[in-house]
């Protein structure tokens, strides 16, 4: 089974305008709230590919039972440590005429003693899981090297750590050698300090967290597909172009979702980067993970070029 961690859920409301205007008066055409959180997003995708799994997190307030009741009516099993603290809200702005998107977030707050309950629940849940997705910001009240920790524990029961944030947490979780890591394009140059510009640098930038002592890497490209490379191995993705149904938030998580059910069946190196990268096409084409089904799946797949770098 999948664990997904979210330390800093949130309560996304999305806002859609015909165009953003600055000081002025503005009238919302469509409204949609969801439960949000890099992992919460992550067990979304698994439930609706029906692979076992389970939502681990901190959440508190009207925020957090409005969270809680979606996941349920949804039927996502999850395991929440309650706290005193409000679950933060998330406002994303979506412009049709532009369809560019703006996101306006808050910090998130937890206490010490929701995160010694935390590691209480993470001791006693992670027994049953073999792969673990870590992912997402981190609130306030929480220390930058709690993702270390959590892959410490979790090493020591034989689950492999698949990782997917950024900041001084991602360099800190980094030292612990987690199975598997998903920067974007942004991330690894901002790792390597140089512009990305062919698949030379691309080699050069997975090696960097290789030597590290991570088993895989995945760097997502955007709408230009992927890369993924271990020590013995690399390919590189090149996904079909498509046309942006909804949103492209939400790609980076559904892609994280393709590799740890990949991960979790033992699948080979290459395939693992396909289906990823096929099933965020799908999600970016489709608008919707409900939307996602194993035709559109495998029609993407097979639009996929792989070609082999190393």
């Amino acid at each position: 089974m999948i664990l997904t961690v979210t330390l800093n859920p949130a309560l996304d409301k999305i806002i859609v305008l015909e165009c953003l205007k600055l000081g002025k008066l503005n009238r919302v055409k469509e409204t949609k709230v969801l439960a949000g959180g890099k992992g919460i997003n992550v067990s979304e995708v698994l439930t609706e590919l029906k692979i076992k799994n389970k939502a681990l997190g901190i959440i508190g307030g009207n925020n957090g039972r409005k969270i809680s009741s979606m996941l349920e009516n949804k039927e996502i099993k999850s395991d929440f440590i309650w706290s005193e603290f409000e679950t933060r809200q998330n406002l994303k702005i979506k412009e049709k005429s532009t369809n560019r998107e703006t996101e306006i977030n808050e910090t998130g707050r937890v206490s010490k003693e929701n995160i010694k309950d935390f590691l209480i629940t993470f001791d006693k849940i992670i027994e049953k899981n073999k792969t673990v997705v870590l992912s997402g910001s981190l609130p306030d009240g929480v220390e930058k090297d709690i993702y270390a920790q959590l892959i410490d524990k979790a090493k020591t029961k034989g689950a492999k750590v698949i990782l997917d944030s950024s900041g001084d947490e991602f360099k800190l979780a980094l030292k612990k050698s987690p199975y598997l890591v998903k920067p974007n394009l942004e991330e690894i140059e901002n790792l390597l300090g140089k512009k990305i510009n062919n698949n030379d640098d691309l080699k050069k930038g997975a090696k960097y967290l290789l030597d590290q002592g991570v088993k895989v890497v995945m760097i997502s490209l955007g709408d230009k597909g992927a890369f993924i490379a271990s020590e013995k191995e690399g390919y590189r993705i090149y996904t079909p172009q498509v046309k942006i149904s909804q949103t492209t938030v939400g790609a980076g998580d559904t892609m994280v979702a393709g590799l740890a059910a990949e991960i979790d069946k033992d699948e080979s190196l290459k395939d693992t980067g396909v289906f990823a990268a096929a099933l965020a096409t799908a999600f970016v084409e489709s608008g919707s993970i409900s939307k996602i089904d194993t035709s559109l799946i495998e029609r993407i797949k097979n639009s996929i070029k792989v070609e082999k770098i190393y």
